[in-house]
């Protein structure tokens, strides 16, 4: 049987291609089998150009180890490389094409020779495999050789031959004259010099020196400063001396001299470049740290010390420490007995992140209500350290450490009992006999459900760790840790109630926010957080709402000039801290943060009715919607990211899957191949992608709009000005997510982004409303009282300072310039800006400044 050809006119489309696809297979199955061999060359030749040692046993047996593997490695490579033969060159180009046409070509037909019509289709068909082989392009090696080298040897033996070629002197090894060794030996003496640099230590932020570029003379450096020098060519014609250290450099010259400077002296170079300096070395003095003010206390626990620290360089660490002051403390009751032994207490010292550290003026800040000391004498000191770990401390500070003023009876005793045991596990059956005295008469205490429980357990495992424990003390320390905290928390309980707590959640949610934003945390995290602080404020405000409704808990009167806000007013300033955190803006969302900590710390919330109102469910659907519009809008601009990312690639992948795609049709017919051939590579792959992701977010936002219809249908009474302008404003925003559908159906986002807005900023002011006409409601309602219709919304055109309007009939004072109906925390914000720069200017009066400062305290 005779071997199938292609006809004439496909061997003129095929040559070229086919020659260069036979050498690349020919590179690819040398590399293959030789790169082993290759790699043990290029080691063995960067081993031999860094080879300083001579001759020697270990050189010897290197050479040997080498010998053999470049044996082995030529007679595996020699055993696996074979030359491609002219049918696998074909194979190779045709696999690459789709349909395999130069296999198609040189098939004959089976059946229906006779036919006509069947000789006819066959001859399209060769026509049509003919066609495709024009432009054919030969078919890339493929060099890869990964799996067969997992750790990456071959680049290792690469890297090092560089790095002989670059840096060592093979050329003159190999005999070789370089222009270098040619001058050298022309003119020997004239090739001697000198270089030499001196390295500060690296705390002191100081360059190091460059001797060539230094005048000679006086040369101050840091004390510890590493002195080099290296002598090039004739040695004979150099000459250093210097008395810097210990170990002076005399005699002879030698090639290279280090030295660490550790007192003053002379360095002298003599020769060419001869140069003479006088090293003046500065010791490095110790840090110093001292209290600059008088300890600040406040009702919660928390205390404030002002603190000054320098050092000629920079301090790099501090610290205060405080250990019990025992000869100060009242030893009576269950203070009487030997305390235990605890280690001190420290605390670190905040120190600036950026800036000069030589003069520090910091405040330290502590909460330590918690620990076993607080309320009892403490000697306090403050610790700092340099580079060079010397340090430095404060004359000790005699202060009580400041506890929590606990203002509930049956709180302070428990909290005694706490310190007691804490003070001593001698004081376990003490402890155990008080509580039963106090709980004695329980209905007297008017106790909260379930606290008299959780004391009479405590006071049972006290006694039952008593009972059963073989320790000297007699109680395990586990369990006295497990009784104090059970304690404690019972004392916060009753003095707060549980409106401490969830405060204390909402500041702890907003602390690690801000130490995010600090940290340069991702987006996701930042959501993820400001999701948590905001469940800890409704938390907070649903609490304080109880409270408000039950009666104050705490024996403080409430806020004189408490700030009174709407949970709309308190949405804004979230929505507006979140978009300031998108933006980068960190300072000012950290700004607006500690804002809206003392606002809600101090604020008088505007009471909308019960929380089972039929208003309170359907403002927390309109807040959700509105949180689900933000979630749309923030991933209709990561696909706008993604797009524009995309587009600086597009033409490279294209071009890749014009070329790639060919191959990818070697095993796959019919669509697969097409899709090869007709090069398109991902580029259809991506645009469906796209495509389906706006076809998504476009649903995702047409039922989001019918949602927002729904809760426009259904919202609760309402019926005056203010609840008809709420429906009206949630109606445009309802047409807004409307268009930006149409938008997202088109693949337009930019104007889907704006409308989007437009429809968040809609909702926003439909809630406003909403609101209003609540509290007009409300107002209604309470009208056995003595208030009238208007007096409700009134007191919803309040400023955010919480003052009233000072018009008649509802008017607003001239005087109040932070009116509703306008984005009033942004205004106050720029207010805060504007009294901070004026309180910066140096030219003011020092009148004013103190006036601006002391507002600026305030907020």
């Amino acid at each position: 049987m005779t071997r199938p050809t292609l006809p004439n006119e496909v061997h003129q489309h095929l040559k070229w291609p086919l020659r260069l696809t036979g050498a690349g297979m020919v590179l690819e199955r040398f590399w293959q089998a030789f790169w082993p061999l290759i790699s043990i060359l290029l080691t063995a030749f960067a081993i031999w150009s860094f080879w300083s040692i001579g001759p020697s046993s270990v050189a010897t047996g290197l050479m040997s180890l080498g010998g053999i593997a470049t044996l082995t490695a030529l007679v595996w490579g020699a055993h696996k490389f074979s030359w491609p033969s002219h049918a696998e060159q074909l194979a190779r180009l045709d696999n690459s094409l789709s349909g395999h046409p130069i296999a198609a070509l040189m098939d004959d037909q089976a059946t229906g020779r006779d036919d006509i019509a069947s000789r006819s289709l066959w001859q399209a068909h060769l026509t049509r495999m003919t066609q495709r082989l024009k432009g054919v392009r030969p078919v890339s090696p493929n060099l890869r050789v990964a799996r067969a080298d997992p750790f990456a040897l071959r680049l290792i033996a690469a890297t090092g031959a560089v790095l002989a070629i670059g840096f060592t002197p093979w050329l003159e090894r190999l005999g070789a004259p370089t222009a270098a060794s040619s001058a050298t030996r022309a003119q020997p003496a004239a090739s001697a010099s000198w270089e030499g640099w001196i390295e500060t230590p690296g705390y002191t932020g100081r360059p190091s020196l460059y001797l060539a570029d230094q005048s000679p003379g006086l040369l101050s450096v840091p004390e510890g400063s590493r002195l080099t020098l290296r002598l090039y060519g004739d040695l004979d014609t150099l000459g250093v001396s210097a008395d810097l250290s210990d170990t002076p450099i005399t005699g002879p010259a030698q090639q290279s001299y280090l030295l660490v400077i550790t007192k003053s002296g002379p360095l002298d170079i003599e020769g060419p470049g001869a140069a003479r300096w006088q090293i003046n070395a500065i010791g490095d003095a110790p840090p110093t740290v001292r209290t600059v003010g008088d300890l600040t206390r406040r009702l919660a626990g928390d205390f404030s010390l002002p603190f000054a620290a320098t050092d000629d360089y920079a301090v790099t660490k501090g610290s205060a420490a405080a250990t019990l002051g025992l000869a100060r403390v009242d030893r009576r009751h269950g203070l009487a007995t030997d305390p235990e032994v605890r280690p001190p207490l420290i605390v670190d010292l905040p120190l600036p992140y950026r800036g000069a550290r030589t003069q520090i003026d910091g405040v330290l800040e502590e909460n330590q209500i918690e620990h076993p000391w607080a309320g009892l004498p403490i000697d306090l000191s403050l610790r700092v350290e340099d580079g060079a770990e010397q340090f430095g401390t404060s004359p000790p500070l005699n202060i009580i450490l400041p506890a929590r003023r606990f203002l509930h009876p049956v709180a302070k005793a428990l909290i005694e009992q706490r310190r007691d045991l804490l003070w001593s596990r001698d004081n376990g059956r003490r402890v155990a006999q008080i509580l039963r005295a106090v709980l004695n008469r329980p209905d007297d205490l008017d106790l909260p459900e379930g606290v008299y429980l959780r004391l009479r357990s405590a006071i049972r495992r006290l006694e039952g760790g008593l009972a059963f424990s073989d320790l000297p003390s007699g109680l395990p320390e586990d369990l006295r840790d497990e009784v104090a905290a059970l304690l404690w928390d019972v004392a916060v309980e009753l003095d707060d109630g549980r409106l401490a707590d969830a405060l204390a959640r909402m500041q702890q949610a907003q602390d690690r926010l801000e130490q995010a934003m600090r940290d340069g945390a991702s987006e996701e995290e930042l959501a993820e957080l400001m999701d948590e602080m905001r469940e800890a404020m409704r938390d907070y405000l649903e609490q304080l709402a109880e409270n408000q409704k039950n009666g104050p808990q705490s024996d403080q009167p409430p806020p004189q000039d408490g700030v009174e806000m709407s949970m709309a007013d308190i949405e804004d300033m979230m929505e507006r801290i979140e978009e300031l955190m998108r933006q980068g803006r960190e300072d000012e969302a950290m700004q607006m943060l500690d804002q809206l900590r003392q606002m809600m710390e101090n604020m008088q919330m505007a009471q909308t009715g019960p929380s089972n109102q039929p208003g309170q469910s359907a403002r927390e659907g309109l807040q959700e919607t509105l949180r689900e519009q933000q979630g749309l809008s923030d991933q209709a601009f990561r696909d706008l990211q993604e797009q524009g990312q995309g587009s600086q690639a597009g033409e490279a992948e294209g071009n890749e899957g014009r070329d790639g795609g060919q191959g990818r049709g070697q095993s796959h017919n019919g669509a697969d191949g097409q899709q090869g051939q007709d090069g398109q590579g991902a580029g259809p792959e991506q645009g469906g992608n796209e495509s389906g992701q706006g076809r998504d977010l476009a649903q995702r936002q047409s039922e989001l709009q019918r949602q927002l219809e729904a809760q426009r249908r259904n919202l609760p009474g309402a019926s005056d000005e203010a609840g008809q302008a709420a429906r009206d404003a949630l109606d445009e925003a309802g047409r807004a997510m409307g268009n930006a559908a149409d938008a997202l159906e088109q693949g337009d986002l930019p104007e889907a982004l704006d409308r989007q807005a437009d429809a968040m900023e809609a909702l926003r002011e439909g809630m406003r409303q909403f609101d209003e006409a609540m509290a007009n409601q409300q107002a209604e309602q309470q009208g056995e009282q003595g208030s009238n219709p208007g007096e409700g919304r009134r007191s919803s055109q309040r400023d955010p300072l919480g003052r009233s309007p000072d018009g008649q009939n509802g008017a607003t004072a001239t005087d109040s310039p932070l009116e509703d109906g306008e984005d009033v925390y942004r205004r106050a914000q720029e207010l805060m800006e504007e009294l901070r720069r004026r309180s910066g200017e140096g030219d003011r009066p020092d009148l004013e400044r103190d006036y601006l400062k002391r507002l600026l305290d305030q907020f």
